[in-house]
């Protein structure tokens, strides 16, 4: 299942902030605006009030009335009518009422009263612009000051914090806690359970490392006493039922310490304890010593390229492991292949970089396109490893020295069929 990424948190707080300052003044402007017509509302009973309260109501004189924009009328009939707003064949708007009153005699009667309010609605237009104006700057200024108030606030500790826990490796968990005071007071707490995990990973970690070391201890002496023991006998006199069994006691054996020394290369380079020596190294001469250390294992299937007429430029690398990374490549190319297996080196050109590469080509299925970075993990194994016997660790193992040593495992297809397994080195 595939899930969707969150949104920026700066641009979340910054788009809400924003949101939150155009529903304040839309609510301003609501309110405003039911304020005016309230007031408005109220001018116009207070004014129908003064005008029930006059004496000579029944003789109600409007000239003067219409100087301030009220026309009054008394009306034998009713109905009673709260103010509203009606259309002026000007154009001008006015608030009509009819209201309830008792004359002096005793006589009821209805107060009709309109008043011109064009004026009033005009200013409460004007004044909406207004605060329409202003929430245009004040959302202008809120959104240049958000930057740089969410920068400084939120981004710069965020990518402080990010930098502090990029800095932790495997082999210093628990040596560089984060300094909780020095956070800002939302951040405390997360520095805290940061350095409390830290803790317990480096504990754990440390046992883990105790265990492997320990394992691994116990277990190449007594795999070394067998694999010895088991040469002897196969060098002596002995029964012709008896050597298949010495044979496979040896090659376990042999099969056995070459697991136990895989796994301890892994947790040295988890636990950042592998130590190389690198130094220069000439590629024709590194190839010619793996052929001679395999050429006997190899039962003459394994043949040493033609060499190069210019000559090749040295690599940096670690000679003993390099030889191990050879050794794997070559026993993976055996053991999934039935032809000849070729070592060789070339100069390339790749992305306008130029690279030394050393060739273990093999004429068997090859790895597919789709399982190449499957097999390079560990205790994976791909599906031409079906039938034969593996740990699914060995590539695993010539990954991670290739690249402590700044090099490259390129998994890469044999002109004509088969694999193409290539240690690529910058020069």
């Amino acid at each position: 299942m595939k899930h969707q990424s969150l949104p920026s948190l700066r641009a979340w707080l910054q788009n809400t902030a924003l949101l939150t300052v155009i529903a304040g003044y839309t609510v301003l402007l609501v309110v405003n605006g039911a304020l005016a017509d309230w007031q408005r509302r109220q001018n116009h009973q207070r004014l129908v009030a003064a005008l029930a309260q006059q004496s000579t109501l029944e003789q109600l004189d409007s000239v003067p009335l219409r100087t301030v924009g009220l026309e009054a009328s008394l009306r034998s009939k009713g109905p009673e009518q709260s103010p509203r707003l009606t259309a002026g064949p000007a154009g001008e708007q006015w608030l009509e009422s009819r209201n309830r009153v008792l004359l002096p005699s005793g006589d009821i009667r209805w107060l009709a009263l309109r008043q011109n309010v064009s004026g009033s609605l005009e200013q409460e237009r004007f004044s909406q612009l207004l605060l329409i104006a202003a929430a245009g700057v004040s959302i202008l200024f809120t959104s240049v000051l958000l930057r740089p108030v969410l920068r400084r606030g939120l981004v710069v500790p965020l990518n402080e914090l990010d930098q502090q826990l990029q800095a932790l490796e495997a082999d210093n968990l628990g040596e560089h806690l984060l300094d909780p005071a020095s956070q800002p007071q939302e951040l405390e707490g997360i520095a805290i359970a940061i350095n409390n995990l830290q803790q317990r990973l480096a504990a754990a970690w440390q046992r883990e490392r105790q265990f492997v070391d320990g394992v691994a201890h116990e277990l190449r002496t007594p795999i070394t006493l067998i694999s010895g023991r088991s040469q002897q006998l196969l060098r002596k006199p002995h029964a012709p039922e008896q050597h298949q069994p010495l044979q496979q006691i040896a090659e376990e054996a042999s099969r056995m310490a070459a697991l136990i020394t895989s796994m301890l290369e892994l947790a040295r380079r988890d636990s950042g304890r592998l130590q190389l020596d690198l130094q220069p190294c000439e590629p024709e001469q590194v190839l010619l010593e793996a052929f001679e250390r395999l050429s006997s294992v190899a039962a003459g299937r394994l043949q040493l390229g033609p060499a190069t007429e210019t000559g090749l430029p040295a690599i940096a690398a670690d000679p003993q492991r390099l030889q191990e990374c050879l050794l794997a490549l070559v026993d993976n190319a055996l053991a999934y292949s039935d032809g000849s297996v070729q070592l060789s080196a070339s100069s390339e050109c790749r992305e306008q970089q130029r690279w030394l590469v050393l060739h273990v080509l093999d004429r068997g299925p090859g790895i597919s396109l789709g399982e190449r970075s499957q097999v390079l993990r560990r205790f994976a194994r791909g599906s031409s490893s079906v039938g034969t016997r593996g740990s699914g660790i060995g590539l695993a193992v010539v990954q991670e020295m290739i690249t402590a040593m700044g090099a490259e495992l390129v998994i890469a297809d044999r002109a004509g069929g088969g694999a193409d397994l290539q240690l690529a080195f910058r020069v």
